[in-house]
């Protein structure tokens, strides 16, 4: 790239000391919040989304902001990225090796539908015997069975798992969606 032409992005994401500053006295104000029962996970996640609209921070400027905090406080990232790979946690974010264009589509997608995407921790389980050959796809109580073909709900094995889960979760009500003659493509 010619020196002489400036990228614009880079400068509006580039973290400066006060926004670390700033969003370290706001995430302070919030965690004491919480330490004191006034505020949940979710109140916390909220705010901090309300904090990036408020002051135009995008999830580029937030993660290299962090990226600084963390640096104040002794952490290397390198270090922080390799105990996690070794944990099995893989941080493609983190890495150096990404192609840039591809991570600012990302966060360029994750900012235009903010409002409608969520994350939740997914654990998958798969049977497959003589009578069901189905994924489920497990987020808390809410369990999702998945298969091509129609979902035997008399099938030993199923009802065995679901019995096992629902008393890892203390007896809650287990939600649970079928999915059955699933048909898939590629677009």
């Amino acid at each position: 790239m010619d020196d002489r032409i400036v990228n614009f992005d880079e400068i509006k994401n580039r973290a400066r000391e006060k926004d670390v500053e700033k969003f370290e006295d706001y995430v302070y104000g919030l965690s004491y919040d919480m330490s004191q029962g006034k505020l949940s996970m979710g109140d916390f996640y909220k705010d901090i989304q309300e904090y990036m609209e408020k002051n135009n921070i995008s999830q580029e400027k937030l993660f290299n902001i962090q990226k600084k905090l963390m640096e104040r406080y002794g952490f290397n990232m390198e270090d922080v990225e390799k105990q996690m790979k070794d944990m099995g946690i893989d941080m493609p974010s983190v890495n150096k090796n990404v192609d840039y264009e591809s991570l600012r589509k990302t966060v360029s997608f994750q900012e235009k539908y903010k409002q409608g995407i969520g994350s939740a921790l997914v654990t998958t389980y798969s049977i497959n015997n003589s009578l069901n050959s189905l994924s489920i796809l497990i987020s808390e109580e809410k369990l999702t069975l998945k298969s091509e073909k129609d979902i035997d709900l008399q099938d030993p094995e199923l009802n065995e798992f679901l019995c096992s889960y629902k008393k890892v979760i203390k007896d809650k009500k287990l939600k649970i969606s079928l999915c059955s003659n699933v048909k898939e493509f590629e677009y």
